[in-house]
Parts: C-alpha cells; structure tokens; sequence
C-alpha cells in the first residue's frame, strides 16, 4: 500500500489540531473529525488521533471504498502477471 510521507501526516496533525482548537473555541461542543489528504489507512488515523487532543475520530470516504479495492485489483493483477512466468 501507497505510504504518504511522514512528514505530511505530521503536518495534517498539525493542521487537525489547529482545526479543532479553532471550532471549539467557536463553539464549545463542536465535534472535530480528521479526513482526507495523507490520512489514508488505519495506520495514518491511529497516528493523527495519537498525536491530537480533543479530535472525536476519522470520516472516511474513499479510504474506505475507492483505496481498498486499488489495493486489491493491484495484487489480483501482479498475481495473475506471475502465473504468466
């Protein structure tokens, strides 16, 4: 699987952060959710919710139904190439 940069998931923490800490200083109860960008896979939410305070969890979209499935298509592929010999 496709790994963003390290250092682009830890600037979206940074930004995530900085998201949630404006909105509830807004409005006290909003409820503040990670999603897009480098935050990717299960791996990538585990470390923006890790490394963020107050971030209530992750709105996935195609991180859950478009990203998967590549996955799956491209090992199915590169199988079906090394059957070829």
């Amino acid at each position: 699987m496709h790994r963003p940069m390290r250092n682009a998931l830890d600037d979206a923490v940074a930004s995530v952060q900085a998201i949630h800490d404006a909105a509830v200083a807004e409005k006290p109860d909003a409820v503040v959710l990670c999603h897009g960008g480098p935050i990717a896979d299960p791996g990538d939410v585990r470390h923006v919710l890790a490394n963020t305070e107050g971030v209530a969890g992750f709105f996935g979209a195609s991180s859950i139904e478009r990203l998967p499935t590549e996955v799956g298509i491209r090992e199915q592929v590169e199988a079906l190439k090394a059957a070829k010999g």
